[in-house]
């Protein structure tokens, strides 16, 4: 076990731009010059992103499924992925670093079409890296044909690390994963085309049983494994 995730909790949902750093190892006062764009899906309030404001004047995207209040100096955007094209419309191939924590590709019943969309959202050299539980993504068989399948249907790479992380209300520690996506999206293809290959290539999603429920029942996020045929 990492000890340094130890304190940290994975819901409730707003977090700090420290968590942030954490759990996703970015260095963001690196990553982030004055005329790059950070996007990050299920922002909540956009603290994370607010906070950078103190080091950078970088373009703040922040993404909600509903409609919330965000802190200043961020451009907020309201959909659903990956149902609503209405970020993929407007910013694709054109994002520098993307963040995903505990947000759409949590509460997706096909987490793998999250990660094509989100990935199609990057500009050349560009990093995304999504935060969740480990079962929401299948298994080691399945993770490796997903590696295979941005590799050679969008020339990307995508790398799979596990770590542990704690509730705020349990001392049990979640098994969870975090995503790295590096490189724009050099296919042609698109988002359609692209989940139609993935389906063939990696398998359907198949919801196999609840990974995990808050005390408070304020959500259910499940087991998605992937199956061929």
């Amino acid at each position: 076990m990492n000890k340094s995730f130890e304190q940290l909790p994975t819901w409730p949902r707003e977090r700090n731009l420290a968590t942030y750093a954490k759990y996703t190892n970015i260095k963001f006062e690196e990553m982030l010059a004055d005329d790059k764009t950070w996007i990050d899906i299920g922002c909540r309030t956009g603290i994370a992103l607010h906070e950078s404001q103190t080091f950078c004047k970088a373009k703040l995207l922040g993404v909600n499924s509903h409609t919330i209040e965000v802190l200043p100096g961020i451009t907020s955007v309201y959909c659903e992925l990956p149902q609503n094209r209405l970020v993929y419309s407007n910013y694709g191939k054109k994002i520098d670093l993307l963040t995903d924590v505990y947000g759409a590709f949590s509460y997706s019943n096909d987490p793998l079409e999250v990660l094509l969309y989100e990935a199609c959202l990057l500009r050349d050299k560009a990093t995304a890296v999504i935060i969740s539980l480990e079962a929401r993504l299948g298994n080691r068989a399945n993770w490796q044909d997903i590696k295979s399948f941005f590799a050679s249907n969008l020339g990307q790479e995508i790398d799979f690390q596990r770590f542990r992380s704690y509730t705020d209300h349990l001392k049990r520690p979640l098994n969870s994963l975090r995503i790295t996506i590096r490189g724009q999206n050099s296919s042609g293809c698109s988002l359609d085309e692209l989940y139609t290959q993935a389906t063939h290539f990696v398998g359907r999603a198949k919801k196999v049983r609840i990974a995990y429920r808050p005390s408070d029942n304020s959500c259910e996020l499940w087991k998605i494994i992937y199956k061929k045929g």
